[in-house]
């Protein structure tokens, strides 16, 4: 795979959102991990899909691992809308290996084009020491001979002991999981409750986003993530800005995914579109309570996001 073809407009991208202190990269085997600070580390597997392995702080994993489930786990990424392809999501995204190298501080990895929908992924991972972010880029190209209408989606396992919240944007929630919300001055609460996921049909939630972020609380520790926000009138098909995802398996076996998109672009053949987001992980105040509905947590966001 030939990767300058597609970086010319990322490497534009990441140039404007670059840090002073910035960490090397480090290979463990067929894995690679970056630290932001010190207790913390991501794991990135170019050899299963450029999958994010692990989000680790004071030694515990913030993500789900193969153990819960054996093919959805961890942090990836699909292009949307999913009604494109449906399930599963295409092995060359999703599974299969990516090449992969790495450029001053940054983990660069691509896949192959998909042959159902011509489109290829491109991962680029880098960790800003200074400020505390991991740095995330993701580019979308278009190898195929027809135009393409596509958004990034970011799909992270995590565990179901937590609660999620994000700010809403235009319209109503969609979706089977709105039993398990609660809407608090504009700030959606998400918390995990097996008994109430639907046996049958949509365990998911949809919404659109205001603000750029969505944080994640559990055992104490908090991740949040930072991403462009778009326009409601930007949304894929049948998608969200912001979307949940409950898995209702016996407790060890279960987890929560939480869902991102950027906005729905027309890719015409040989053009590509960059989607730069950034993760903070950190172990909450513990002036702060790990409870949903609780605005001192919002504070702490908005003040983290600025």
């Amino acid at each position: 795979m030939k990767f300058n073809r597609w970086l010319t407009a990322c490497s534009i991208c990441i140039s404007s959102a670059c840090f002073s202190q910035t960490a090397l990269p480090v290979k463990k085997g067929n894995r690679y991990e970056l630290s932001c600070m010190q207790g913390q580390s991501m794991g990135i597997a170019p050899d299963k899909g450029g999958r994010i392995t692990h989000l680790t702080i004071d030694g515990s994993n913030f993500l789900t691992d193969s153990t819960v489930n054996s093919d959805n786990w961890g942090s990836t990424f699909w292009p949307s809308p999913q009604s494109d392809w449906n399930w599963p999501p295409p092995a060359a995204w999703d599974n299969q290996p990516y090449a992969v190298k790495t450029e001053e501080h940054k983990i660069i990895m691509e896949s192959t084009p998909d042959r159902n929908t011509g489109l290829s992924v491109t991962k680029i991972f880098s960790a800003d020491v200074q400020h505390g972010w991991y740095n995330l880029t993701y580019i979308i190209a278009n190898h195929s001979a027809v135009v393409k209408h596509v958004a990034p989606w970011e799909v992270t396992r995590v565990h179901t002991n937590g609660f999620s919240f994000f700010p809403m944007g235009k319209g109503a929630l969609r979706g089977g999981l709105i039993p398990q919300t609660k809407i608090i001055d504009g700030v959606c609460w998400f918390t995990y409750n097996q008994q109430q996921i639907p046996d049958k049909g949509d365990m998911q939630l949809y919404a659109d986003g205001s603000e750029g972020w969505f944080a994640e609380v559990n055992h104490g520790f908090i991740l949040i993530k930072k991403f462009p926000d778009i326009p409601f009138e930007k949304l894929a098909p049948q998608e969200g800005e912001v979307e949940l995802y409950a898995n209702k398996d016996r407790q060890e076996k279960s987890y929560v995914e939480i869902e991102h998109q950027g906005a729905f672009t027309e890719l015409p053949p040989g053009k590509s579109c960059v989607w730069n987001m950034q993760w903070m992980l950190r172990k909450l105040p513990h002036s702060i309570k790990p409870e949903p509905g609780n605005p001192e947590l919002i504070d702490y966001v908005r003040k983290a996001v600025k």
